[in-house]
């Protein structure tokens, strides 16, 4: 019995330090590799930790596999890291071709659908993607560009610029988000509700631009009846009320 107590313990206490040396390896090679969120690595880097991660595990939970099978490939993937990055700041064709290149979905003629088509993208996503980014109307921003690592960059147009509180003259009422009420072809009754408009004015809308719901990509209105239309074709259109 003490016998197997002790081979329980020393079983323990092995995995107990490999688990410590490979913690430290993993961490040194991270480390290494440079300071980043995981929300800024690129495509080839958040594939490689995935890997590193998956490696360090190895050996920690299995103690027949020799620690040097974890600890080697972690090793090999930093090396290959460093060589793709060498060769990505030294080809820009290679560079391209590994991460990819920035998109703008968001000109001054309005939402590109096509461009968030090749993304895997909806209106929907792309809403989300401002409002992190601190901008509610489509109508305030003048470019947005997706990045090769997937965050959005906006550039605001003049007058929506991030201001600070002794620069403003006037007190915005936060309750003025914008509802969407038709995204890509389909209507949101209850934003229609929540907006204080009704169907008619939206349909009244439409008809002035000569638009059916399934030509529009994205309208939205806020409580001071503000409007923002982007169709599937043609440029956006903010500057007119309901």
């Amino acid at each position: 019995m003490n016998t197997e107590v002790r081979a329980h313990t020393k079983g323990m206490l092995t995995v107990f330090l490999r688990s410590i040396i490979t913690y430290v390896f993993l961490l040194f090679i991270m480390r290494l590799m440079g300071k980043r969120q995981l929300s800024q690595l690129q495509p080839f880097e958040f594939v490689i930790t995935l890997i590193v991660a998956e490696l360090a595990c190895i050996p920690m939970s299995d103690t027949s596999i020799p620690l040097s099978y974890g600890i080697i490939p972690m090793f090999t993937m930093f090396i290959l890291h460093i060589l793709i990055t060498k060769l990505a700041s030294k080809n820009h064709k290679f560079n391209r071709f590994l991460n990819g290149v920035p998109v703008v979905v968001i000109s001054p003629k309005g939402i590109d659908h096509r461009l968030l088509d090749q993304l895997d993208m909806n209106v929907t996503d792309l809403l989300h993607a401002l409002r992190a980014a601190g901008y509610f109307y489509p109508s305030e921003v003048a470019y947005a560009i997706m990045e090769t690592n997937g965050t959005l960059s906006v550039l605001p147009k003049s007058g929506f610029a991030p201001a600070t509180p002794e620069d403003l003259s006037v007190k915005v009422d936060e309750s003025e988000i914008p509802y969407p009420i038709i995204c890509e072809g389909s209507s949101f009754t209850e934003n229609i509700l929540l907006s204080g408009i009704t169907e008619e004015e939206v349909d009244d809308l439409l008809s002035r631009h000569a638009l059916k719901r399934d030509d529009v990509l994205l309208l939205t209105v806020d409580k001071e009846r503000n409007v923002y239309l982007q169709p599937y074709v043609g440029s956006a259109i903010s500057e007119e009320k309901l």
